[in-house]
């Protein structure tokens, strides 16, 4: 960790290629100073800079390239160095005639953003992206469960097998394919049996909720659930690029006989918050992220609009 970009900087350093990034609160737009920021090619994911706010929340860089994406992440200097804590996470497109920056961060929550509990899936669940947020979303109603409770008892799954050397297993609208502890084979699975893990979680734990399937949600309706103050388990990828998918990750559903490719990027996160054209998500890979609301959706539609909210 270099924390260069406001340390000691050249003349050239102050030229036409400087960036000036401010760190400010998500709804009240105050500055939040000394935060850890770290810029990152969007491509090929190198760090290209990194730097440490003042006190007024302002921090430079001096090492971008006009018209390349970048992904910005900020945290506090003591959770980077431990990996954990809170994380805002935005993309931009560099471009010289805008030298501000103003990122929004969620260090302050308010009353806009559900108190989600973090719930991070490694390492014990590393294909478990969506038994984790619903995890977390259960534990938000106070249920007091633990990810491997929810995995290894509730979570409907069913292994591969391996038939004249093809791979066979569940559709992932029916059961999670492979085991998510098993990073080798672990794969995923879609909202449908996320539903029942919940049901059965609350039937056993005597809760007061209901778990609804909202895949095929507008928008509108997922953001109204939020409003309403109803956390939302959805599907997106990964880094809200285009799903990816291969073949060799695929396998033959049971009942079919036709070989399907397997996603390589498909994850799934908890939306908390909204405001201001961005989305605030409890990423079980990350922690509190923010994203731009349209391309969060984007996402959301390009893998079939998978979604599930838990109520009171």
């Amino acid at each position: 960790m270099l924390l260069s970009g406001c340390n000691q900087l050249t003349q050239q350093d102050k030229q036409k290629n400087q960036l000036t990034v401010l760190t400010v609160e998500f709804n009240s737009g105050a500055p939040i100073p000394n935060l850890y920021i770290k810029v990152t090619d969007k491509e090929t994911g190198e760090e290209v800079e990194d730097a440490l706010g003042s006190e007024e929340g302002e921090a430079t860089f001096s090492k971008l390239v006009e018209g390349k994406a970048y992904t910005i992440a900020a945290t506090t200097l003591e959770n980077s160095m431990g990996g954990d804590g809170y994380t805002t996470i935005d993309t931009f497109t560099y471009d010289t005639s805008k030298p501000y920056y103003r990122l929004q961060t969620h260090f302050s929550r308010d009353e806009q953003e559900l108190d989600v509990p973090i719930v991070m899936q490694n390492p014990e669940l590393p294909h478990g992206c969506e038994i984790t947020s619903l995890t977390a979303v259960l534990n938000y109603y106070g249920m007091n469960v633990t990810k491997l409770e929810m995995a290894d008892t509730y979570l409907p799954k069913q292994e591969f097998s391996i038939i004249g050397g093809q791979r066979f297993g569940p559709d992932p609208e029916h059961a999670f394919a492979g085991d998510p502890r098993d990073k080798a084979n672990g794969m995923y699975v879609f909202a449908a049996p996320i539903v029942k893990a919940a049901q059965a979680a609350i039937i056993d734990k005597q809760a007061d909720l209901r778990v609804t399937d909202k895949s095929g949600a507008s928008q509108q309706e997922i953001l109204k659930l939020v409003q309403e103050g109803v956390p939302v388990v959805m599907w997106v990828t990964l880094d809200l690029s285009a799903p990816k998918t291969k073949a060799s990750k695929g396998w033959i559903y049971e009942g079919e006989t036709t070989k399907r490719k397997g996603y390589v990027n498909l994850h799934a996160v908890v939306l908390t918050g909204h405001l201001g054209g961005k989305v605030v998500v409890m990423d079980p890979l990350k922690g509190y992220v923010t994203y731009n609301e349209d391309q969060f959706f984007k996402s959301y539609q390009e893998l079939n609009a998978q979604a599930v909210a838990v109520h009171k």
